[in-house]
Order: C-alpha cells, then sequence, then structure tokens
C-alpha cells in the first residue's frame, strides 16, 4: 500500500506529512494491518516570491508612519501578524499555482515524486493520495481540467495512477476547491468523463474542520451520476481548534453573557465570530495531528479492503422504505437449497420474476432482485458459498428508489468478462 501526500498553504519543510504518517501508522498496526510507505510531493522549492509580499507591506507601512509619525501601525492595518503569516501565505500559495508557468512547474514537481514513489515500490499496486488546502485544489485540476498543453505533467499523473498502480482513495483536508473552481470552471461532466475512463471504483473523502474558513463541502457540486464509479463524501470534524477558541465559548456560555445575548442578540454573534477568528488558522493547518483525521483515513482504508458483498449490504440498508427480513453475517447466513431455488424460479417465474440476478467482481457473492405480480420488489444478497445474507423489500413508493440503487451497484460492481 501507497499513500503519496500534496501540501498546501505555507509548508517549508520536506517532511511536513510526518505527524499525520506516525498517526495513520499506529492505527494501522493497533488493527493488526502491516502499515503502508508514505512519501510527500513537495513543491514549495518553487514558491520563492512568496517573502515579497511581506517585504513590500512592511514598506508602505514605514512609508505611512514617516508621514505621520503620531499613527499606530496597528490601528491602520489591523491583523497585521495574522495577515503575513497566514492570508498573505494562501493568496500566495493560490496565485502562484495558477500563474500558468510556475503552475506547470508544480505540476512538474508533483509528478517527479510519485513516479519515484512508484518505481521504488514496484511490488505496491494500491495508492490513497491524502491532500491539503491548496494542494486539494492542484490535485482537482491535475485530474480533471481539459486545458493543458499535450506534455503538460497532469497527464504523467494521470497515466500512472490508471496503469501503474491502482488509486484506490482520495483524501482533501481543509479543501478550497468549491471556491477555486470559479476560477477553474472544471465541470462536472468532466469528472463524470474521468469516472469512466478510470474505470476502477473510488472513494473521495472531505474532510473539514468546523472552524476552519478554507474549507468547504463538495459532494453535492459534483453532480455524479449513477453510473459513475467516483464515490464522494464529506466528513466534519467538530472539536475545537485550540485553547483561545475553546475559551471564548466557554465564555459565551456563562449566564450572564447568555442573558445579555437573550436581550442583545448581536452578543451572542460577536462571540461565534471571535471563537472562529481564534480558531480559524489553527483549524486549517491542524488537520496533520488530529485524530480524528486519523480514524476517518484510515476507517476509508480498511473498508477499502472490505468485501464488496458488505458494501453492497451497508447501500441496500440505506435505501428509502428498506424493510429488512434477513440479516446475518457470513458464518450465520441462511443456507439456501438451490435445486429448490432452480424450481422455484421454473412453478413461479411469471409471477415472481427474476429481473436482475449477478455477482459482484471479487467473487464476494451475488445478487437478486424479483417483481411480484404486484410489482413491488424484493432484494436478496448471497455469499461466495451460496448463502443468503441478507434480504429485503421495499412498498410501491419506494420501489424506483431500490431500482436505482440496484442499478447502480450493478454499474460499479457486476462481474464482467475482460475486467480488470
Amino acid at each position: 500500500m501507497l499513500i503519496f501526500f500534496i501540501h498546501g498553504v505555507a509548508e517549508a519543510k520536506v517532511k511536513f506529512a510526518r505527524p499525520l504518517e506516525h498517526l495513520i501508522k499506529e492505527d494501522l498496526l493497533q488493527r493488526g494491518i502491516n502499515p503502508p510507505y508514505f512519501h510527500s510531493g513537495f513543491y514549495a522549492d518553487i514558491l520563492n516570491n512568496k517573502g515579497k509580499i511581506s517585504n513590500f507591506i512592511h514598506q508602505d507601512l514605514q512609508l505611512a508612519k514617516q508621514e505621520n509619525p503620531n499613527i499606530s501601525q496597528q490601528d491602520i492595518f489591523r491583523g497585521q501578524e495574522i495577515r503575513e503569516e497566514f492570508i498573505s501565505d494562501f493568496v500566495g500559495d493560490a496565485f502562484t499555482y495558477l500563474n500558468p508557468e510556475r503552475g506547470a512547474k508544480i505540476r512538474e514537481s508533483i509528478a517527479g515524486h510519485l513516479e519515484e514513489f512508484i518505481l521504488h515500490h514496484p511490488e505496491e499496486k494500491e495508492l490513497h493520495i491524502i491532500a491539503h488546502s491548496m494542494g486539494t485544489v492542484i490535485l482537482w485540476d491535475i485530474l480533471f481540467s481539459q486545458k493543458f498543453n499535450h506534455d503538460d505533467a497532469a497527464y504523467k499523473i494521470r497515466y500512472l495512477i490508471k496503469k501503474e498502480v491502482q488509486l484506490k482513495s482520495i483524501f482533501t483536508l481543509g479543501s478550497p476547491i468549491l471556491l477555486f473552481n470559479m476560477i477553474l470552471d472544471i465541470k462536472p461532466e468532466q469528472i463524470n468523463d474521468f469516472s469512466l475512463d478510470y474505470q476502477q471504483p473510488l472513494q473521495w473523502t472531505n474532510i473539514i474542520h468546523s472552524s476552519d474558513l478554507i474549507a468547504y463541502p463538495i459532494s453535492s457540486s459534483l453532480r455524479l451520476t449513477n453510473d459513475s464509479k467516483l464515490s464522494v463524501k464529506d466528513k466534519f470534524i467538530s472539536t475545537k481548534a485550540n485553547n483561545l477558541e475553546q475559551t471564548v465559548r466557554a465564555v459565551a456560555k456563562f449566564p450572564a453573557v447568555e442573558a445579555a445575548s437573550n436581550l442583545t442578540p448581536g452578543v451572542n454573534q460577536a462571540f461565534s465570530l471571535a471563537a472562529i477568528a481564534a480558531g480559524a488558522a489553527d483549524a486549517h493547518i491542524n488537520y496533520w495531528h488530529c485524530s480524528q483525521t486519523v480514524k476517518i483515513i484510515v476507517d476509508e482504508i480498511v473498508g477499502n479492503n472490505e468485501e464488496i458483498i458488505d458494501k453492497v449490504i451497508e447501500c441496500l440498508k440505506q435505501v428509502p422504505g428498506m424493510t429488512i427480513t434477513l440479516l446475518e453475517d457470513k458464518k450465520s447466513a441462511q443456507k439456501i437449497n438451490t435445486q429448490e431455488q432452480n424450481n422455484w424460479d421454473q412453478l413461479f417465474g411469471n409471477v415472481d420474476k427474476l429481473i436482475e440476478n449477478f455477482d459482484f467482481y471479487d467473487d464476494s457473492g451475488k445478487l437478486r432482485m424479483r417483481d411480484n405480480l404486484a410489482q413491488v420488489p424484493r432484494v436478496s444478497i448471497y455469499n461466495s458459498d451460496g448463502n443468503c445474507q441478507f434480504r429485503g423489500y421495499v412498498g410501491l413508493i419506494h420501489a424506483n428508489d431500490l431500482r436505482q440503487e440496484v442499478e447502480a451497484i450493478k454499474q460499479k460492481y457486476m462481474k464482467v468478462i475482460n475486467r480488470r
């Protein structure tokens, strides 16, 4: 297993991902799973002009001070430290990448790191990518943009994840993709085209800290089609970003403050804004040290190794109106008499019609769905031993929901000839 990191805002250290590496490794070892190989796609050496921004700001403030010695810099340019250490770094990274020449160099650097990583571990064919902040925007651009020159390094990355390894999952941390796509203008059709061309199931998990003002959910904006093999979900972390945010929120709950809020609604809003301001910067960079981030990532990576039959059963359990009549694990699954089942099909096939019957491509089991005379669908899931692990049905009002879900399952997981 390979895990590849792409960094974001204001990273100046090659070992930026080391804290998260250690946490992921520890979690996997505790679960009895061998740790993966890690590598970081470092490109910060290309972002070499950001220091000029702070220098120019400092020079202009000095000029203002010379013209009016009585003014305070904190009065005319509030939050200078925050601007320089966080906002300017983020804006600097963003606009550096959006410069066509530097953007191409950044993609080339990332492609070189990824190719080297894969070549050093030829026996490993499973890849997971974890990107943070502006790194998520760069990854988004690399995977889906159709505006690059034919020799751009983005195409090398697409080749590597399709031919040399299988990209199993993507994790985006503190991602502003929703905002930056107004500039990049990548359409949902391009994402669906990528998914169809890639052909393999791919899970994308977008992790958002509740106090991170840079991070936004993305799943609804993608508008994936039912036959898409790309699955996207947003996960939220709601811990306090730092002690200051925790203190501000605690003070806001004091009886006197709550009483004042009842009289003056603006008080509550002021404390809410103060808490967010106190935690925003740390919330954006703390993903690398966050135990909740680790749990989400490891749960998904381990889940990627689970059998398709288990994924399918979980999908069916979520269908609106589903009434479950049988739910067992593999050991206690209901044994089925194949001969009796075949006889039933022959005798009652017209009144209890079999409308879906397909195997899963990992050979973990199969799905069968029937319609009775009232057009009420019933679905059953059988494991590789031929025993039934799941059986359920829906009423007429939710019949189309079940049929659509089964069709989506079929598109993603059905075993077909020559499937890779």
